[in-house]
């Protein structure tokens, strides 16, 4: 038997006064409810600061992909709370995944890059 996995995991530090880092975990291919459940957790995490800075460091060393819905809450994450991303550091495999990073560094005004190395993506998001 087979059992596809799938989802998030996410976990939220406070660094002083508005800074947050976030890491992101993510496995298979997301869902609606996966972001159903993410971003809850992060909306409660910068609750109540008013101007919050957001370094993310997102782990798709096992995504697969996004369903078409899970692609349009990723747009809805990031139009509400795009400003406050500062980085995005992405690390997994090259190709698409290297490919939708640049393509989110086009769009959003979080500066995204894409590391093959997890160690290489925390010293650019520490810069």
């Amino acid at each position: 038997m087979t059992i596809l996995r799938h989802g998030l995991t996410i976990g939220v530090e406070r660094h002083g006064k508005d800074d947050f880092f976030v890491v992101l975990k993510v496995t298979g291919t997301l869902t609606h409810e996966d972001y159903e459940r993410m971003v809850p957790v992060l909306e409660g995490a910068i609750a109540g600061v008013s101007d919050p800075d957001i370094y993310m460091l997102v782990d798709a060393t096992e995504l697969d992909g996004w369903e078409a819905r899970a692609m349009w809450d990723d747009l809805k994450l990031g139009i509400k709370h795009g400003r406050h991303f500062e980085k995005i550091a992405v690390f997994g495999r090259p190709g698409w995944q290297e490919w939708m990073t640049k393509l989110a560094d086009w769009f959003t005004p979080a500066d995204a890059r894409f590391f093959v190395d997890r160690q290489d993506a925390l010293e650019w998001l520490g810069d």
